[in-house]
């Protein structure tokens, strides 16, 4: 369970950062990400096949970033990996998800994006 929640973790900060930007989160913040990533899965109602099929997309995903972070690559180089890795996750996910959950899951993804913005932003200005 700790892996599938750091998992989580990993998707929603992934999902919403650009590589330039490094910050840590915090507690609170991940606390919040992690409540909206729950509202979010119960929002879509996946059935266990999906949910199966979801989980291994994000620990594909989650393994992309780690490696990603660790590398030695210019910004530059990093973000082209990203962009990539995130295009392959949102191609599984549109397969996995029906037309619906698929909207939901790009609306979630904007969402988090927006979020993580004002959190960098608010916390730039301390």
């Amino acid at each position: 369970m700790k892996k599938l929640t750091t998992l989580i973790l990993c998707l929603l900060v992934a999902s919403a950062v650009s590589l330039r930007a490094q910050t840590k989160m915090t507690d609170e913040q991940r606390q919040e990400a992690l409540a909206k990533y729950g509202e979010f899965k119960a929002k879509l109602n996946l059935s266990e096949q999906q949910k199966k099929k979801v989980d291994a997309v994000n620990a594909e995903f989650a393994e992309g970033l780690s490696a990603l972070r660790s590398s030695g690559d210019s910004k530059m180089a990093k973000y082209r990996k990203f962009s990539t890795l995130r295009s392959k996750r949102d191609a599984q996910m549109k397969e996995i998800l029906d037309e619906d959950q698929y909207k939901e899951y790009k609306k979630f993804q904007a969402e988090m994006k927006e979020d993580f913005k004002n959190n960098r932003k608010s916390g730039s200005k301390n």
